[in-house]
């Protein structure tokens, strides 16, 4: 009877050990997945001026063109190939927003060889041509700016220069603002940078929002919580890093909740009094929400500009 309990015993200790070492692969791999979708994601945002063909995104993680394509869509919830034709579209938006171009040139912007390619995949997505589009787009903001008592003679910004600026970096994909999973996202990126010992009282919490909720499903539009770093982080699973590069922004300052912002990011895209250059936008948390008052609250948004 004891020797059959002392061998059961030893049968459950090895089977927690096997448990054990399944997990730490299970989250090993994980890790390594995370950080391969980090960088497919990134590669992809800075080269839609270039045909990205599979074999070239597979290449630059080290995996076969299936492996990319499985990965790819577990953690867009879309296929590779839709989320590289929505982001080329959904840029070209943004460019026409920042300035006056022809289809020729906007074309080339986001990876199309000539601008009947470039017309019959935006018609194909947003249903109308660009041009009819970006008209529809202004409307929108204008009467949502009227319906809420904007006008751009009230808008306020100071001109900064700003130096280039290193970041670390977790991204969420879904609606801007929901609470559970920015909270979570904040509290893993602070507990992130504690651990590789670059938080100091020099860090600046940055919010960079890749995507215009006007335009972009709010499900799928992209957040990177990010933290300044004053040395270089080697990426490591979901947590990544981008650098902010120098130049001119115009700084408006929003002052109450941050549910306040698209407000402000619509009335601003109205705004004509600069001229805005092709780069990231961000915002930068003042002070800290855990122990401000939430009308204390002051948030930076910081537009490039020429």
């Amino acid at each position: 009877m004891q020797f059959g309990e002392i061998g059961q015993s030893a049968s459950c200790r090895k089977d927690i050990f096997l448990y054990d070492i399944l997990i730490r692969m299970h989250n090993t791999t994980e890790h390594i997945y995370r950080q391969k979708i980090n960088k497919v994601i990134d590669y992809v945002s800075t080269n839609l001026h270039k045909p990205l063909s599979l074999d070239m995104i597979a290449n630059q993680i080290h995996v076969s063109q299936r492996q990319l394509l499985r990965i790819m869509r577990t953690a867009l919830n879309e296929s590779l190939s839709a989320y590289v034709a929505r982001q080329r579209v959904e840029r070209a938006v943004m460019y026409m927003q920042t300035e006056e171009l022809n289809l020729t040139t906007i074309a080339a912007m986001v990876g199309y060889d000539n601008p009947q390619s470039f017309s019959k995949a935006f018609r194909k997505h947003f249903g109308i041509s660009p041009k009819a589009y970006l008209d529809m787009l202004y409307n929108h903001l204008e009467t949502y700016a009227k319906c809420h008592g904007n006008g751009q003679s009230n808008l306020y910004s100071e001109i900064h220069e700003e130096d280039d600026l290193e970041l670390v970096y977790i991204r969420i994909i879904g609606k801007y603002g929901e609470d559970k999973p920015y909270e979570t996202a904040w509290n893993k990126l602070v507990c992130f940078i504690e651990k590789n010992s670059v938080l100091s009282d020099k860090t600046r919490f940055i919010g960079i929002s890749f995507d215009d909720p006007n335009v972009t499903c709010l499900d799928r539009c992209r957040f990177y919580a990010c933290a300044s770093t004053e040395k270089k982080i080697a990426p490591s699973g979901e947590f990544g890093t981008i650098q902010i590069r120098k130049g001119k922004y115009a700084v408006y300052t929003l002052k109450g909740s941050y549910a306040g912002l698209q407000e402000l990011y619509n009335v601003i895209s109205l705004d004509s009094k600069h001229v805005e250059r092709h780069g990231l936008a961000f915002e930068e948390y003042i002070n800290n929400p855990l122990d401000t008052d939430e009308a204390e609250l002051l948030t930076k948004i910081f537009i490039p500009i020429k």
